[in-house]
Formats: C-alpha cells, sequence, structure tokens
C-alpha cells in the first residue's frame, strides 16, 4: 500500500532534474534552517584531506624528480607550499568573512567559487557520517549568502529574481509584489537548465535564487563564479515541486543586500 501512495505522490507532480531519484517519500517535505557552521566543519575537513594528498603525491614522486634533477624536487616543494598557504589563507578569510560578517576578501566570488570547489568532497563526507543532500546544501547556501552578504555593498546595474514553476500561487503573487516594489525583473524557471538560459539572455549583474537546495547549489556552483549571486531555500510541506512556500522576510533581506533598495513591510 505504502509503495502505490508513494507512486501516485510521484505522479502528482512534474518533478525537476534535481528530483528524479526521489522516491515518494514524504520525509523530503522537511524544512532545514542550518546555518554556515555544517558546511564549514566538513569543507575544513575536505581541504586538509585533500592538502594531505597533495603532500602524499609529492612525497611518491620526489624520488623521481631527484633522478631528472635535484631542482625539481626543490621546485616541486615550493610549488606546493605555495599552493598549501594560498589555499589555508584564502579559506581562513573565506571563514572569518563569513563568521564576523565583515569582508576580508578582495573579490567576494573567490569565496563563492573556493566553497563551491571544495563542495563534492565536503559532501561525500557528510553523506558517510549520515547528513542528507538536502541539509547539507541548505548549510552551503547559508555559507554562500553568507560571504555575500559580508561584501556590505549594493550590486550596481541589474538584479534578477528567479522562482520556480512549483511556488505556490499566492506566494508567487506576494513575491512579485515584493520585487515590484524594488524594481526587479521576476523570471519562473521550471529547472536548472531553463534558468541559466534565462541568464544568459537577461544578462543581469547579480541574481537572487528561490528554489530547491539542490537547484540552488547547482545555480550558485555555475552562476556565482560570474556574478554575485544569492538563494533563498524554499518549503516543501506537500513534498518536492508541489505548492512550495518561501519566508517572504528571507527574500526581501536578499533584495536589499543586493540592491541597497529599503522595501516596505508586506
Amino acid at each position: 500500500m505504502k509503495e502505490t501512495n508513494d507512486r501516485s505522490k510521484k505522479k502528482d507532480r512534474m518533478l525537476g532534474d534535481e528530483w528524479e531519484d526521489w522516491t515518494g517519500d514524504l520525509d523530503e517535505s522537511m524544512a532545514y534552517n542550518e546555518t554556515a557552521r555544517l558546511f564549514t566543519i566538513f569543507a575544513s575537513a575536505a581541504l586538509i584531506i585533500l592538502l594531505v594528498c597533495i603532500g602524499f603525491i609529492l612525497y611518491m614522486i620526489e624520488p623521481r624528480l631527484a633522478l631528472l634533477h635535484p631542482v625539481w624536487v626543490i621546485l616541486a616543494r615550493g610549488v606546493t607550499v605555495v599552493i598549501t598557504l594560498s589555499t589555508v589563507t584564502l579559506s581562513v578569510l573565506i571563514i572569518t568573512s563569513v563568521f564576523t560578517g565583515r569582508n576580508f576578501l578582495v573579490n567576494t566570488r573567490l569565496g563563492q567559487i573556493l566553497a563551491s570547489s571544495i563542495l563534492p568532497v565536503a559532501l561525500a563526507i557528510a553523506r558517510r557520517m549520515g547528513i542528507s543532500r538536502d541539509r547539507f546544501g541548505n548549510s552551503f547556501v547559508a555559507f554562500s549568502n553568507a560571504i555575500v552578504r559580508a561584501r556590505k555593498k549594493p550590486v550596481e546595474g541589474k538584479t534578477i529574481v528567479l522562482i520556480p514553476r512549483c511556488l505556490n500561487a499566492e506566494i508567487k503573487k506576494e513575491v512579485r509584489a515584493l520585487c515590484d516594489q524594488a524594481g526587479l525583473g521576476v523570471f519562473s524557471a521550471t529547472g536548472g537548465g531553463q534558468a541559466r538560459q534565462i541568464i544568459r539572455k537577461e544578462h543581469p549583474d547579480a541574481v537572487i535564487g528561490v528554489a530547491c537546495e539542490r537547484d540552488l547549489v547547482s545555480g550558485i556552483r555555475d552562476v556565482a563564479p560570474k556574478i554575485p549571486t544569492l538563494g533563498v531555500a524554499n518549503k516543501r510541506p506537500e513534498g518536492p515541486c508541489k505548492n512550495t512556500v518561501i519566508e517572504l522576510d528571507e527574500l526581501k533581506k536578499a533584495i536589499e543586500i543586493l540592491t541597497g533598495a529599503a522595501l516596505e513591510e508586506q
């Protein structure tokens, strides 16, 4: 009976690409409110593991480099030290920016790029520790958003808001009203592919994405290296891709951060 119910739940909605593996279990309706701390812990662990691997690789190839010429060993060690120190320094600056709210980065997108780069390894470790993909993704979005917030400088130019087709109709009206107040364009996307097409067509200077954690993680990894990006994770009381909702205050704050607009209470 439960399997039949799960199948019917899957059929009463159009699942996005990121939810093709959904079983129909409404445990996926859980709403997460993670801070950046969870991602920071596992990203730090992943970074340490990667640096140790680099050191091990250097240790293994040093004898062969020495056979070529001793100078190659010196060069390899020098490059390894530079990479290690640069990565650790940048990581410390990023984490400090995230948790103090003060910007210590020359370019905040560097922070989002490094966070996105370390994400796959960090996620793999988290999954091994029993942390769900969506819970971890929620923390990653919080971490990425904190980097942008630390910038404390509105983005000059065009900002657009991307919303999912599964957003509750009433919430969608309120979102459009809020964006109209700020003079922002609102675009509905059926998935990550269409969202990328909209961005290519509109050429925005900043993007606010409203979506599930899975789409936000994918979008931030693709878009953040090019333009400032903030994510607002939706809530899924009926499971994924159906009548999703958001906290309008979160969207309001995101708009104010990127545009500098002072919005009225809805």
